[in-house]
């Protein structure tokens, strides 16, 4: 393991070891447009510093959404699909959640993830990807200035792909709707409305992979009539109102003034479906019990989600920074939720002939209660506090704690900073309960628990981060694809390390990780992560056309990949497969002329040039090689 640690730290930095090392500039001069965007807690937080729209080409030819997130992800190898993060990263946050970790990451249009936009007067942008198979990205926003403090914005992104194997394709469409205004100097608003609709046909994975790699037309699968569909709807309103007085004039945004801090006021909703559809008659590969209806399955859970937030924060919306030290967050939220699932085992019947299923529905109301207290992260020495508590509903008494302690300003070139957080929580809803014609399942378990403590150092070149986690009655999906939860307590160590390196017109980055579980009886992650990517950084004709050419790399471990149970909509741990050391390679070229960007790549080109084994980041559904694709951008900023 070492060597071959050392020898991906000797690609990352031999052609540079003569060389006086530079910090990465990302692109050429011009590199962002000067429109600002903002998320909730940016709009809201004097300390956050805005954004800039991003004009570079760093990076473009990682078109696919869910690298937005993340470099690590293990696929089934068709865009729009399921994916899971391979980098070891416990969801920490409180409240109520589904999953364990997110299914779709970049593909849904969620309401935490929005981002306001501020131009002077209007940002828009048209982006396509075409590919190999058929395969179809696009996205297209508008945001726009109405009035002297009011903004508003759409965006609509659609995935249309039939996957290069069978069973694979995907139909995704989501669109988002949001306004940011102030009225006057002590009141202001911001909305948002997200629309999603995932149509994933699901094949089970290949019924036997070795058949496939001797002949691809052999790619019989498990599931030749089955879909996964996610629909949901939500919007947010929050309004915000500036207290205080003033003397002079009739604003409360100058020095002289007195600030009684902001007081908000937030409602939201969702509405989410996960539908499991098969026409034909259910196959028993899954689940050793017969089905419950042995002619066709539609799972369907329904999970609707309303509350209301109350917050005082003693920061300025918008206003100076404050000469206090200390700011004060608090917030009391009340939450009412409603899920709702088949109950295949009782039906009821509507007349003589015709039956219907009952359905079995959870009611939860519960209250969180959040404080925060942070200071100016601009200082030399800063830290940041957080504390949550909820009474009642489904996460009655869960609680955590979280903070962070900075020596460096956050605009300083170096800066260290330590993490710690502690999380006492109750296992995501569909560990608990499940009902489906397949199988169903309701359990009780234990409230997990989960320390972090961590460091994290930045310098000009490079940035590292190391992080001991402690879990304790850790839940998991086994190997039989059902929920289990560990009695005891296990340790899990983890280490990260991006570097950005120049060396004349030559660029670079790189990112290692390393992780260590130790355990067989818990979520699967590769021990070594990397990804580099090396490349030219080129100007041609009287700086018309800014380019780069080169190569991405990335490298997994040898480890037991986790697979995928689309009835469940879950990943568990499977013994059966096994990787070995895995070399992922695209050559790609990006340029920008003028407001245009665009990318072309050439996906997975190891398996084409050498006789390289079949990669299944998730078994059993194969990568494809040798995957061409072609991406534009367009950007207005009048």
């Amino acid at each position: 393991m070492l060597r071959i640690l050392t020898g991906f730290l000797l690609i990352g930095f031999l052609s540079f070891n003569h060389l006086n090392l530079q910090a990465h500039n990302n692109d050429h001069k011009g590199m962002q447009a000067n429109v600002p965007w903002f998320t909730v807690e940016k709009l809201i937080n004097p300390f956050y510093v805005k954004n800039k729209v991003d004009t570079t080409i760093t990076g473009f030819q990682r078109y696919d959404l869910y690298d937005s997130e993340s470099l690590f992800w293990a696929s089934k190898g068709n865009i729009g699909h399921v994916a899971r993060l391979l980098n070891f990263e416990p969801d920490m946050q409180p409240g109520f959640s589904l999953f364990s970790n997110p299914l779709h990451p970049g593909y849904l249009l969620t309401l935490d993830g929005q981002k306001y936009y501020r131009p002077e007067h209007v940002y828009s942008e048209l982006f396509y990807v075409t590919g190999s198979e058929r395969e179809q990205l696009f996205h297209a926003m508008h945001n726009q200035r109405l009035h002297e403090n009011v903004y508003a914005g759409v965006k609509y992104q659609t995935v249309n792909s039939p996957g290069a194997f069978s069973r694979m394709a995907a139909r995704n469409a989501a669109i988002e709707l949001k306004v940011d205004a102030e009225v006057g100097e002590r009141y202001g608003v911001v909305g948002a409305f997200v629309l999603n609709r995932l149509k994933n046909r699901e094949s089970g994975g290949l019924k036997n992979h070795l058949n496939f790699e001797e002949d691809e037309v052999r790619d019989s699968v498990f599931l030749y009539a089955a879909e996964s569909r996610y629909r949901d709807v939500g919007f947010r309103f929050k309004q915000y109102f500036r207290a205080g007085f003033s003397f002079d004039k009739d604003t409360i945004k100058d020095g002289r003034s007195i600030s009684l801090g902001t007081f908000f006021h937030e409602f939201s909703y969702q509405r989410r479906a996960f539908i499991f559809d098969e026409k034909a008659a259910p196959t028993t590969v899954f689940y050793e019990n017969e089905a419950f209806n042995p002619d066709f399955t539609f799972d369907s859970t329904l999970v609707h989600v309303v509350s209301n937030r109350l917050t005082w924060s003693s920061h300025r919306v918008n206003g100076r920074q404050d000469v206090f030290p200390l700011h004060f967050d608090l917030s009391v939220e009340h939450s009412l939720i409603n899920v709702r699932q088949p109950l295949y085992d009782v039906l009821s019947v509507k007349s003589d002939d015709d039956e219907e299923y009952n359905f079995e529905r959870s009611r939860y109301s519960q209250l969180s209660y959040l404080g925060r207290v942070n200071t100016d992260p601009s200082r030399s020495l800063s830290f940041n506090a957080r504390g949550s508590y909820i009474s009642g509903g489904y996460n009655d008494q869960d609680f955590g704690l979280d903070g962070t302690l900075s020596i460096g300003g956050e605009d300083r070139p170096y800066r260290l900073t330590f993490l710690g957080a502690y999380a006492h929580q109750e296992a995501p809803w569909f560990y608990n309960n499940f009902k489906g014609n397949y199988v169903s399942w309701s359990n009780d378990f234990r409230k997990t628990n989960t320390l972090k403590l961590g460091a994290r150092i930045r310098t000009p070149i490079f940035s590292l981060e190391g992080n001991y986690y402690y879990l304790h009655r850790a839940v998991f999906m086994n190997a039989d694809a059902f929920p289990e939860q560990r009695e005891d307590g296990f340790p899990v160590l983890t280490a990260s390390l991006s570097a950005n390196l120049d060396a004349g017109f030559f660029r670079s980055h790189h990112q290692l990780v390393y992780q260590h579980t130790g355990e067989q009886a818990f979520d699967r992650f590769p021990q070594l992560l990397s990804y580099h990517s090396i490349y030219a950084d080129f100007i041609l004709f009287d700086d018309a056309l800014h380019a780069h050419a080169g190569i991405d790399l990335r490298y997994n471990a040898p480890y037991r990949p986790m697979a995928y149970m689309p009835v469940a909509m879950q990943f568990y741990i499977q013994d059966e497969y096994e990787t070995d050391h895995v070399f992922l390679m695209d050559f790609f070229v990006n340029a920008k002329i003028s407001r245009a960007r665009l990318f072309v790549k050439l996906q997975n080109v190891l398996g084409l040039a050498f006789d390289m084994p079949q990669y299944y980041a998730i078994p059993f559904y194969p990568l494809p090689e040798g995957m061409f694709k072609f991406g534009v951008s367009w950007m207005f900023f009048d």
